[in-house]
């Protein structure tokens, strides 16, 4: 188990999102008024959110509704019919992937990561093992997430079929450093994920989008950012990948063809986290500092004759207290 790895676990979703809030606020900048705004203000969204507060899921469908009643719970991620959800439990130095459905009354563990060794003794942490940001396929029962089973760094894995073993995606050691947050295309052929690299004489790290073909293995470098990209999102309709990217002090919402090209960036002096589409692809959510925490806002996406993407200034779209803004979001219809 690695030891960097688990020291940063151990602080827990809750003890990160402060330090998320810390940073992104250290971040505060002034809007650039030159940055426009082609699309006017649309329909408010719709369908159901998924996010995590105070330890539990809660779901926005207009108004927000808690879900699970465990207190350890984070990073839910919708099934392709909207009827289930997973989501992450997290122990003592280890965190396992669960099932239910907004009835809870099918819960299911799917792997089993706790060691049997005695807590606090170093084989209990040299044998604990962290599953997480679950990312479900929207064409099948596959859950893409991160994990360091076997390995000392965190790297992609597959379960195909809920509860069946999982395997690891061997593209995503080729940098041979951990990896967050994957994000299925939504034909599930090919997952978005964040990198971290290590830079200058291995003292500065950052953070970059790579594309993985899950048929072919073929590993493909899409955002490169010197102050670092991550977070990427899979609109449904395939065409782009939303992803936060650190502007100087800033943490601004940008997007890049799913294919590859240069990246739009479309907001300006943000404080932003964990973007998520709407199911149509024509609205982008996200965490947004709000005083000492955080509130889910969005903006309207729209391409324009010319090809370029743009949004409509963000609007408030719910708010909830001990939001976990480092545990991604899910909307479904």
């Amino acid at each position: 188990m690695n030891a960097t790895v688990t020291s940063a676990k151990r602080l827990g979703y809750g003890a990160l999102a402060c330090i998320l809030l810390v940073i992104l606020v250290a971040g505060c900048g002034t809007p650039d008024p030159a940055l426009s705004r082609g699309v006017s203000a649309g329909a408010r969204p719709e369908g159901r959110i998924l996010f995590a507060a105070k330890g539990d899921i809660q779901m926005w469908d207009g108004s927000v509704h808690q879900i699970t009643k465990v207190g350890d719970a984070s990073s839910p991620t919708w099934s392709s019919d909207g009827n289930r959800f997973v989501f992450v439990r997290t122990g003592d130095a280890f965190s396992d992937l669960y099932s239910d459905t907004i009835d809870n009354n099918h819960l299911a563990q799917l792997t089993h990561n706790q060691p049997t060794d005695q807590e606090g003794t170093q084989a209990y942490v040299n044998n604990s093992v962290w599953a997480l940001d679950p990312s479900w396929s929207p064409v099948a029962d596959t859950i893409a997430f991160v994990s360091d089973l076997q390995t000392s760094q965190n790297y992609l894995w597959l379960m195909e079929g809920l509860g069946n073993p999982p395997h690891q995606i061997p593209a995503s050691t080729t940098n041979g450093d951990n990896v967050e947050n994957p994000s299925f295309s939504p034909d599930g052929t090919k997952v978005v994920f964040t990198q971290r690299t290590t830079v200058e004489n291995d003292t500065q790290r950052s953070t970059g989008l790579w594309v993985v073909d899950l048929n072919s293995g073929q590993l493909t470098s899409l955002v490169k950012a010197d102050s670092g990209a991550y977070d990427g999102a899979w609109s449904p309709d395939g065409n782009w990948i939303a992803f936060i990217q650190r502007d100087g002090t800033n943490n601004d919402l940008w997007v890049v063809p799913a294919s590859g090209g240069q990246p739009t960036k479309l907001t300006d002096g943000k404080q932003l986290a964990s973007p998520v589409w709407s199911p149509d692809s024509s609205q982008i959510a996200f965490f947004e500092v709000d005083g000492d925490g955080f509130k889910v806002s969005y903006v309207n996406f729209s391409v324009g004759q010319d090809g370029k993407p743009t949004t409509s200034d963000s609007e408030k779209l719910f708010a909830a207290g001990g939001i976990d803004a480092t545990s991604a979001m899910s909307w479904t219809k």
